[in-house]
């Protein structure tokens, strides 16, 4: 098993194990035996948020805690790094665990939970519609801020660890560099040397170059 697969397996599973933590603290909220002589007493909703806010701080916690075992290089001679195509599939992968829509609807869903339990325990429930937009609107802000910084710095972790590729040297590197360029910037670098060239052949050429040349004891045809 590859580097790039043993911690999209291990992404997995840290995933599944903090949702199942989670949900059993959201379930306790729940718990029967706090309502009062069977009255329903809505858990509250903050309780709620700060369980899916916790969830998205141990996931990034617990991500980042493995990059750090898979990838440390346990010796002098051994590296773990990543490719640019396996940091990318990892990307990839943290964004669809962390993204925006898997968190934004859960207060509706908390909210429908705690209506419905409460219909079966009262004939009616009405809950505060202003109350509950503005809870939702404030939760919504909190968790797209929280899986915001949690991404950027589960990014930074695979950067610290991916490979550098090797700096182009010599006239492959100058070739790479003038294909860049834009058009007309490649037609004046090409008419610059050709001017350059041909203002230093006409300089040798012209007598006074020659007759210091022949002072010095060398001649055009040296190869100067």
């Amino acid at each position: 098993m590859t580097t790039n697969d043993t911690l999209k397996t291990r992404f997995e599973a840290i995933d599944a194990d903090c949702e199942s933590a989670a949900k059993l603290e959201l379930d306790r909220l729940f718990d029967p035996t706090h309502y009062d002589d069977a009255k329903f007493h809505a858990p509250s909703p903050q309780a709620a948020e700060a369980i899916w806010l916790k969830l998205i701080a141990r996931k990034e916690h617990d991500f980042t805690q493995e990059i750090g075992q898979v990838l440390k290089p346990k010796s002098a001679v051994q590296s773990n790094a990543l490719s640019k195509e396996a940091v990318s599939t990892l990307k990839a992968m943290v964004d669809a665990m962390f993204a925006d829509e898997r968190y934004l609807e859960r207060m509706q869903d908390f909210y429908k939970e705690v209506a419905r339990k409460a219909l079966s325990y009262e004939s009616s429930f009405v809950m505060e519609a202003k109350r509950l937009d503005l809870i939702d609107d404030t939760y919504r802000a909190g968790v797209k801020d929280a899986l915001s910084r949690t991404r950027r710095k589960i990014f930074a972790e695979f950067e610290r660890y991916q490979t550098n590729e090797p700096k182009d040297t010599g006239f492959l590197s100058q070739w790479r560099h003038y294909s860049t360029l834009s058009p007309w910037q490649s037609i004046g670098t090409v008419v610059l040397l050709s001017l350059t060239s041909y203002l230093i052949a006409f300089l040798i050429a012209s007598d006074t170059i020659q007759e210091l040349l022949e002072r010095f004891g060398w001649s055009s045809g040296t190869g100067l």
